[in-house]
């Protein structure tokens, strides 16, 4: 492979891991926003989208405060999404001079997927085509469609439980509400396609080699101290009114998923009055870059044949 690294950079007064990984010199730079807040995903992108290098010059970003650039943010430190835009606008810029292009393709799941449409309204020019994976349209609709179905599809006394929960996720036990509720959307299959649980990925993240047992229990700190910060400001999100952009949108969603609603994603994108694209991923739920790896590495390489 003509590059391969692994690193830490120093992004806005923050080090932060980076991984490229490329078959050969000059290939288009493709670049990950994981989601969670905090998911990084590293192990599992080198398992399932390995593939990708042939084609680009693929970058893993492991976003501040989550897996290998896990540091603990401070009691009365302020982290806001706008850190990772920013965050992300200093790594590309830092890839296109390093690399000699002048744009990158984004690639955006989850969480991540905020940080990536609020990074093309803001830096349009650094972007050649944005793909989001498990689109965020309205965060709090999102979240009382979330509820709505684990109620509808649990049994009763699972039902009853979680109809105490708040749709805002804004009292004080939102935290515990929300892990309750995912754990519950995990069992139904709408998190990973026909399985109950994710076991499949954590053995991933153990098995890999570039993760270490401590790289592992970092990761899982960086979930749970990410979402402590920034919950109250996902829950804000909402893009609907946002109808144009000036970088072409790629949306790629899972026919069943469940934890972020596809159907949401449909009537959101319909609305998009740029130029568009969407894929469904008929075996998939909430991550169809991993439930369905070969379908979804297959798209990649079609996108970029297409330019």
């Amino acid at each position: 492979m003509s590059v391969n690294e692994n690193r830490l950079i120093e992004i806005n007064g923050v080090f932060q891991y980076v991984a490229i990984m490329a078959q050969k010199k000059g290939l288009p730079l493709l670049v990950y926003v994981h989601g969670g807040p905090g998911e990084a995903a590293l192990p599992l992108l080198m398992h399932y989208q390995k593939e990708l290098a042939q084609h680009f010059t693929f970058v893993v970003w492991e976003q501040r405060g989550a897996g290998k650039s896990f540091y603990e943010f401070g009691v009365n430190e302020k982290v806001v999404i706008d850190d990772y835009v920013e965050d992300l606008r200093a790594l590309t810029a830092y890839l296109t001079s390093r690399f000699h292009q002048d744009k990158v393709y984004l690639l955006a799941h989850d969480f991540g997927t905020i940080i990536g449409l609020r990074y093309i309204q803001k830096y349009p020019e650094t972007v050649r085509k944005y793909i989001g994976c498990s689109q965020v349209v309205n965060m709090e609709k999102a979240m009382r469609l979330r509820l709505r179905y684990a109620i509808e599809n649990s049994p009763r006394n699972v039902a009853n439980r979680l109809l105490k929960i708040d749709p805002t996720f804004s009292g004080e036990r939102w935290m515990k509400d929300l892990e309750r509720l995912d754990k519950q959307i995990t069992r139904l299959k709408g998190c990973l396609y026909d399985q109950k649980n994710k076991f499949s990925l954590q053995h991933i993240y153990l098995r890999c080699p570039a993760y270490t047992m401590f790289d592992y229990q970092r990761y899982r700190k960086g979930i749970e101290q990410s979402v402590r910060k920034l919950w109250p400001e996902i829950m804000q999100v909402d893009f609907e009114s946002t109808t144009r952009f000036d970088v072409p949108v790629v949306f790629v969603e899972g026919r069943h998923d469940k934890r972020l609603s596809s159907a949401l994603a449909k009537t959101y994108y319909d609305k998009i009055a740029s130029a568009k694209q969407w894929f469904w991923f008929e075996e998939s739920s909430h991550y169809p870059q991993w439930c369905e790896p070969q379908a979804f590495n297959e798209l990649m390489i079609r996108l970029l044949e297409q330019e």
